[in-house]
C-alpha cells in the first residue's frame, strides 16, 4: 500500500497555498487608465506557446518562442525574434541599416531580414547590394511588376506598357505632341531648334508668353499657367493667371462655383461634393475635422512624435498623428498603446511585452516575483503538486 509521509503533507499543503495566491497572477483584462487619449488597439489572440490561464497556475519564467531575454535588452522576455530588427532570428542578428540610395529598407519578419522596396520599385534582379533598382513604373523590362516585359519599342508609362490616350511613343517615353516642346507635333521636333521669327507680334514678345508648342505647333504662345482671355495678345499678352483665377480656372471662360477657390488651375472646395470642405494651400481642399496636416485650423500640423517599432531607426513606427472632431490624437499600431494619453511620445509602451501594460494600458503581471509578459499574456505554468509517493 502506498503512503504519504507527514513531510509530504506539510509539503503538499505549503504548494496549494502558494497556487491559491498566485492564482490571479495572470490578469486577463483591464481598463484604459487613459479613455480617449486615442489608442485603438485590441489585444490580439495570444501566440498558441503561452499557456492559457486555468485553475492553480504560478509565475512562469521561461520565454515562449518567438520571445527571448537578449544581452543590453531590458526585462525578460522582451525580445520578439520574429520582428526585431536587431535581434533577427537570435539575438544580436541584426538587420542591415537604413542606406540612402537603395530604394527601401531592411525590416525582420519572421525572424529573417527581409528588404521591402519603396512604392514603385522593386528587388527585381534579387541581389541586395544594389536594393530595389527597377524602377517598375517606367522600366518596360520591368513595367508595373518584376518580370513584366513590354513588347519591342513600346514603353512602360505608369506601371503599364504603352501610352495612354493622348500620348504618344517618342524615344521609349509617352509624350504629348501637342504640347511638348521637345517633340511638337513629331517625335524629336524640338521648338528649340526652330528660329522665333518675326512672329504675330512684329518681334515683340508679349507678357507671359514663350516660344513654345501649341497645337502641335512651335511659336510664340501664353507660357504655362497664363492665358490671353481678352483677345489682344500683342497687346498686353496673356494677361491672365488662369492656375488661380476663380472666373478663368484653368481655362478662359471657366468660372468656378460660389464657394469654391481656384488652385493649380482646378476648382476645388465645392460646397455641394465637399461640404465643409476649406482650402489650406499647398494642401488643397481638405476636412479641418480629420486631416492631421490641417486640424481644427489650416496649418495646424498634429506633429507628434512618430517613434519606430522597437526604437529603431528604420523600423515601421509604432503609431500615427491623428486627427479627431478637429483635434489632435494619436493611433496606435497593432500591439502598442498610448497608456500615458500623450501625444508628443506617440504610442511609447510595447503592450506585447511590457509587464505593467501587459496586453492593455494598466494591466499589470506580478512584478514582485518577476512575472514576464509575452504575447500579451502575463506567463503562468502549472504549479509543482509536491507530492511524493
Amino acid at each position: 500500500m502506498k503512503r504519504i509521509v507527514f513531510g509530504s503533507i506539510l509539503s503538499l499543503f505549503a504548494a496549494v497555498v502558494a497556487c491559491a495566491n498566485s492564482a490571479s497572477l495572470g490578469p486577463e483584462s483591464a481598463p484604459d487608465p487613459n479613455p480617449g487619449s486615442g489608442q485603438t488597439f485590441e489585444p490580439s489572440t495570444p501566440d498558441a506557446s503561452i499557456d492559457d490561464p486555468s485553475q492553480h497556475l504560478c509565475v512562469a519564467t521561461d520565454c515562449p518562442a518567438p520571445y527571448a531575454t537578449c544581452p543590453g535588452v531590458p526585462g525578460v522576455c522582451t525580445t520578439n525574434l520574429d520582428k526585431d530588427s536587431l535581434h533577427c532570428g537570435s539575438c544580436g542578428n541584426a538587420c542591415p541599416p537604413y542606406t540612402s540610395g537603395i530604394n527601401g529598407s531592411f525590416f525582420c519578419m519572421k525572424g529573417t531580414c527581409q528588404l521591402i522596396c519603396e512604392e514603385g520599385t522593386g528587388d527585381c534582379n534579387g541581389f541586395v547590394d544594389d536594393g530595389c533598382e527597377a524602377k517598375l513604373l517606367f522600366d518596360p523590362a520591368n513595367c508595373g511588376t518584376c518580370g513584366t516585359q513590354c513588347a519591342a519599342g513600346e514603353p512602360c508609362f505608369q506601371g503599364q506598357c504603352g501610352c495612354p490616350k493622348g500620348y504618344s511613343a517618342c524615344n521609349g517615353e509617352c509624350v504629348r505632341l501637342s504640347t511638348d516642346s521637345a517633340n511638337c507635333g513629331a517625335c524629336g521636333h524640338d521648338c528649340s531648334e526652330d528660329a522665333p521669327g518675326a512672329g504675330a507680334c512684329g518681334g515683340a514678345v508679349p507678357p507671359n508668353s514663350a516660344f513654345n508648342c501649341k497645337d502641335s505647333q512651335c511659336g510664340q504662345h501664353c507660357a504655362s499657367g497664363f492665358a490671353d482671355c481678352n483677345n489682344d495678345f500683342c497687346g498686353d499678352g496673356c494677361e491672365t493667371r488662369v492656375a488661380n483665377d476663380k472666373l478663368n480656372c484653368g481655362a478662359c471662360g471657366n468660372a468656378c462655383a460660389p464657394g469654391q477657390v481656384c488652385a493649380a488651375g482646378k476648382c476645388l472646395c465645392d460646397p455641394v461634393t465637399d461640404p465643409g470642405g476649406t482650402y489650406c494651400g499647398g494642401s488643397g481642399c481638405t476636412d479641418l475635422q480629420t486631416d492631421p496636416n490641417n486640424c481644427g485650423a489650416c496649418g495646424n500640423d498634429c506633429k507628434g512624435l512618430i517613434p519606430p517599432v522597437g526604437g529603431y531607426a528604420g523600423s515601421p513606427p509604432s503609431g500615427a498623428p491623428a486627427c479627431v472632431l478637429g483635434r489632435c490624437t494619436y493611433e496606435c499600431a497593432a500591439g502598442y498603446g498610448n497608456c500615458d494619453g500623450r501625444i508628443d511620445n506617440g504610442c511609447e509602451i510595447d503592450l506585447m511585452v511590457d509587464p505593467r501594460n501587459c496586453g492593455a494600458c494598466g494591466n499589470q503581471c506580478d512584478l514582485a516575483n518577476g512575472q514576464p509578459c509575452a504575447g500579451g499574456k502575463c506567463l503562468t505554468k502549472p504549479c509543482d503538486a509536491g507530492v511524493v509517493q
